[in-house]
Parts: structure tokens; sequence; C-alpha cells
């Protein structure tokens, strides 16, 4: 039987296809590609390969095509599609199999389409977040990519999207969304290798009520988020409050602020609650998909604190109203289950008091 194919550009990637792939039945091989999206994620690669639960786990090296062919932009895109298999062997640097059974990708980028050019095979989109829930990658007037017939084949290929909620799915693209099994934390050998691959230790002394950032200031998006954390900390008191740094923000600013105190979070947030028993601390957040993983892909029923209605910034700039409603169809589907929407400051108070066992305050 041929192999699969799966490429990895995060961390939320790699563990649900490690998850897959410990799920999958013996003798369906997997060849693994690792790519520079994310900083350190093929730093992993080397523990990856001792697992043994891949056929192959290489490095692949797609970052530079995103920055030298922007997808908005004709010229470029054509120079990049009529050299595509020039560019695919230079990203990947060793040779790949002929053919695939399946070709797993998580984002609509330069590699993905480069690989739907070359394997005429059947491609699966898996989740990359509320994105994938809301945004249709391969609407022909999103990007000049897809109204190039080479540039467009990704979104011919692509049989499904493979999601941890999919009745939650409303891009309105009309493709099928198949539900992914979620992370047992019931199942020990899977936490055993993940811990393996990330050289797993727990997080020591968290504070008990935790914002999770978001890279708005990397994207030059302005909002409220710097005082939406202020409000938190001023409701729960200042040493029980902190800040898990986005790593794109690059900054730590909210600590600089004096909004934080210092927060040693570096494992992948998942990882952490696939390990740690309650209690584990109350998440606040704009509406960061870290804070709905939790329950996406774990199942868990942790407190958090969504603060998308108080937020004045855009989170995404053409698809803002179809966030909206993916988060109000989140927030019907768990209400009442520890999972809180304030629509006032006032309310937010109350909220967090209530959390922190000031009743009454």
């Amino acid at each position: 039987m041929p192999k699969s194919l799966a490429l990895v550009n995060s961390v939320y990637h790699l563990l649900t296809v490690v998850n897959l792939q410990h799920l999958a039945p013996p003798g369906e091989e997997t060849d693994l590609l690792v790519s520079d999206i994310t900083p350190g994620l093929q730093d992993l690669i080397p523990r990856l390969g001792e697992t043994g639960l891949f056929a192959r786990v290489l490095p692949v090296g797609s970052k530079d095509l995103g920055e030298r062919f922007p997808m908005n932009q004709e010229g470029p895109v054509a120079r990049c599609l009529e050299e595509g298999e020039a560019h695919l062997r230079w990203a990947l640097g060793e040779e790949l199999e002929g053919e695939y059974r399946r070709v797993l990708f998580p984002n609509f980028d330069w590699l993905a389409r480069l690989l739907a050019c070359r394997y005429s095979c059947p491609f699966y989109w898996v989740e990359d977040g509320f994105s994938s829930y809301v945004i249709d990658f391969a609407r022909p007037d999103r990007a000049a990519v897809n109204r190039h017939s080479l540039g467009a084949k990704l979104g011919e290929r692509t049989e499904a999207a493979l999601l941890y909620e999919p009745r939650l799915a409303m891009r309105g693209d009309g493709r099928k969304n198949l539900p992914l099994p979620k992370l047992s934390r019931q199942d020990g050998a899977l936490r055993e290798l993940l811990n393996f691959v990330f050289a797993y230790h727990p997080p020591q002394d968290l504070p008990p009520f935790l914002f999770l950032e978001q890279s708005f200031r990397a994207e030059n998006i302005r909002g409220n988020d710097l005082e939406l954390m202020a409000q938190c900390q001023q409701a729960v008191g200042l040493g029980r409050f902190g800040v898990k740094s986005h790593p794109r923000n690059g900054d730590h600013l909210p600590q600089a602020l004096g909004l934080s105190r210092k927060v040693d979070l570096s494992v992948p947030w998942e990882l952490f609650l696939l390990n740690q028993e309650t209690p584990r601390p109350t998440v606040l957040t704009v509406c960061s998909n870290g804070a709905l993983s939790g329950r996406l892909c774990l199942g868990l029923e942790d407190d958090t604190v969504m603060l998308y209605k108080l937020y004045t910034g855009k989170v995404l700039w053409k698809e803002n109203q179809v966030l909206s409603r993916y988060l109000e169809a989140f927030r019907r589907q768990f209400a009442g289950r520890n999972y809180y929407v304030p629509e006032t400051v006032f309310e937010l108070r109350n909220v967090l008091k209530v959390l922190g066992g000031q009743y009454g305050g």
C-alpha cells in the first residue's frame, strides 16, 4: 500500500498528526514533513524520528516561498507555479515517493499547492484552529493564486476538511467536514509519546488566572487587549494573574507594563492540558485558539472566559462576521459548561470574582 504524506507547520498540527498516526492501523505508513514556519519546530525532528512512528521525518524549507511569492499578486504567482517543481525540489532537499495514498496538509500555503501540482491523490485539510471553520481559502476572489489553473489544484484535490468539531464549520465552500479523533487523556501511550517528542516538564507556579495573548501587535491589529488584561488583573489581584505571551509578538509587553508576573509556560498548551490534573488555571483571552482547543481537541470543560465581545479591534480582516457567527455557535454549544462570554466590563469583573471565590464582590 502506498504511504501517506503529512505536512505540519505548527505545534497544533504536529499534535494532531502524531495522534492520527498513533491511532492508525498497523502497516499504514506516513512520511512527515516538518516545515520551518514555526521557530523551533524542526528541532523536534530527531526525537520524532526516534519514536519510529513515521516512516521518514523530513525538514522542509517553505517559509521563503511565502516571502518571495505573494499569493495576492498575479505576476509572482505565475512565476512560482511555472517553476513549481524546481521550487518543490529546493524546499524539500530530499526526494519524496513517486506516489502517495493521500496527503494531509494544514494550510493553503505554497508547499501544499505545489504538492497538489505533483500528486493526484486525495488531499485532506487538517484543522488549523478556528480559521479552518470559517475561511474558504480556495475562493477565487480571495487571492490571485486561486484564479490560476495550477494554483487552484489544491482546492480541487481537497476531499474534505478534518475537524475536531465538524458541526461548527461555516466556511460555505461545500466541502465535506469529517471528524478528527480527540487527544485522549486516558491514552497513556499517546501522552508518553508526546512528552518524549517535546521533552515535557510540568510548568511551575502558574497563576490561577492565565490570559492567553494573541499576535495582534505582530499583525498590526489595533485593539484594547492590554486594557482588558488590566481589567482582569484588577478583578483577581496582582499575584493571581499572569499572561502567556504570544511568541510572534516577541516583546513581553504585558510583563513590561506590570500587567503580568513572569509566566514560565514554554510547552504547548494542549500538551499541558493533556498532562495536568485539576485544578488547572482559569483561561482568559480575546479569542485565542488555545482557549478553545481544550474543548475542541481534548473535550475538557475548564473555566474559560472569552473577551471577544469586549474587544475593539478586528481579529480577522475579511471574515470577521463569519468568525463572530462561529464564536456564537461555539458559545451556544458550550453554554453553561464553565464557558463565559461577558458583554460588559461590569459582567467580566463579576464573573472573575465568582470564579475567584469572591462571591458578592
